[in-house]
């Protein structure tokens, strides 16, 4: 009980005495005789480091990632789409006649980069069964497919609006899909799939343009009519949809050159002493953001008995790194990692909610947008000594699922931008 009382007293006369740095408050004789002490501390070391998976679980998407663009900072990214189809539909008319074939992507208006120079779609056919023994699909996952593709599409992207992007397959292969159907060469899934594995969508990478997303609601579309001799040939369709459960997106980059081509494996650091003073993250490919608070054990060195009762970490964007096309999100997603970069949980207030950092304000003089975290459950857990080799990993919203990058300012950055931790220590001897 005189824990509780002592906190609540605490954070009162925090809330009144913000810009103090260390003051003292008497408490009164009924409660009991001491003197509280309550010390504001921004001195202690935040080590940022830069590190990236060895690969990501990108099974199920919720979109479809395809396209290609060139990053100062990150190198080039590329992202291809892995499809399999399916359909219940397995017998045509006699009388049908074939007319087109086309992919239908419809956009989630999900894209980075550039939208306004030309965009090129390639689609082929997978030579291999699109499945995984081990249940999952990685970023680095790869199928054979026939380098010929079975369409090309050229268009300019309107991510915002909600047009479908249509793409003409060639009539050699939609004709003989048709008629496979209508002579009764496939009569269900498992025969479908045995003579049409699946789709790869991919962008020319050859150019700096955009990722764009989309809806795993897409399909192929087959059209033909039927002539009943009393009317107009009636038009009709039979489309074959995305089956999420083998499909996804394999997103990769090309590092030559940038601060992350020496990477060997996810245990590879790289300071932020050695990046300019910065930090990264990379959704899509795996790029992360570590941190680490090597001296917490001084706070020891304190000679009254206490604890911290407020840690916040504040941390901002580099300047000029982001833009409307390459854009940063208000939240990241925050979790505890061990010292091989493996991850053991969410940073978490009570075991179940989700700690995620948010923007505090903005300061227009530096254009540095300031994230700031609540990391007082990792203070505590760090106080343990079972768990000193714990650090934090921060990366960005749907990681699996999109390629938004980030560019922080490190500890040693100028004051008033420096990546920093703030923390509250209340002695109570």
């Amino acid at each position: 009980m005189r824990y509780i009382v002592l906190l609540l007293i605490i954070v009162s006369c925090l809330s009144c005495n913000k810009e103090e740095e260390e003051f003292t408050l008497q408490i009164g004789e009924d409660f009991v005789e001491s003197t509280t002490k309550v010390y504001f501390i921004d001195t202690l070391t935040v080590k940022a480091s830069t590190f990236q998976f060895d690969s990501l679980i990108v099974s199920s998407p919720n979109r479809l990632l395809i396209g290609a663009y060139n990053d100062p900072a990150f190198g080039k990214t590329l992202s291809k789409s892995f499809v399999q189809l399916t359909n219940t539909i397995y017998s045509i008319d006699d009388d049908a006649v074939y007319d087109s074939i086309a992919l239908v992507l419809n956009p989630d208006r999900y894209f980075y980069n550039d939208t306004i120079p030309i965009q090129q779609f390639k689609v082929y056919e997978v030579l291999d069964d699109i499945e995984s023994d081990e249940g999952f699909y990685y970023n680095t996952t790869n199928f054979n497919y026939n380098t010929i593709p079975i369409a090309v599409k050229d268009f300019l992207a309107t991510p915002n609006k909600s047009d479908s992007l249509d793409i003409k397959v060639n009539d050699v292969f939609g004709l003989t899909l048709f008629n496979k159907l209508k002579e009764n060469d496939i009569n269900s899934g498992s025969e479908f799939l045995d003579e049409y594995k699946g789709l790869l969508i991919e962008a020319n990478n050859n150019v700096n343009t955009t990722v764009l997303g989309f809806s795993t609601d897409s399909f192929l579309r087959l059209y033909y009519t039927v002539d009943d001799n009393d009317n107009d040939p009636e038009e009709k369709t039979i489309d074959f949809a995305i089956n999420p459960s083998n499909t996804f997106n394999q997103i990769s980059s090309e590092k030559s050159g940038t601060y992350f081509e020496n990477i060997v494996n996810q245990e590879t650091l790289i300071p932020s002493s050695e990046t300019d003073n910065s930090s990264f993250i990379q959704a899509g490919i795996g790029i992360v953001t570590r941190l680490d608070i090597p001296y917490l054990k001084s706070l020891n060195d304190i000679s009254s008995q206490g604890v911290v009762v407020d840690a916040k970490l504040k941390f901002s964007l580099k300047e000029n790194t982001y833009s409307d096309n390459l854009y940063t999100k208000d939240s990241l997603q925050v979790y505890i990692i061990d010292n091989k970069a493996n991850v053991l949980s969410n940073l978490t207030f009570d075991g179940e909610t989700p700690i995620m950092s948010t923007i505090e304000n903005d300061n227009p003089e530096f254009d540095s947008g300031f994230y700031t975290i609540n990391i007082l459950p990792f203070i505590s857990l760090k106080q343990n000594e079972t768990h000193e080799e714990y650090f934090l990993a921060i990366y960005s919203q749907n990681f699996n699922n999109s390629v938004d990058r980030y560019i922080f300012n490190g500890n040693l950055a100028p004051n008033n931008v420096r990546m920093k931790l703030e923390l509250t220590y209340a002695t109570y001897d």
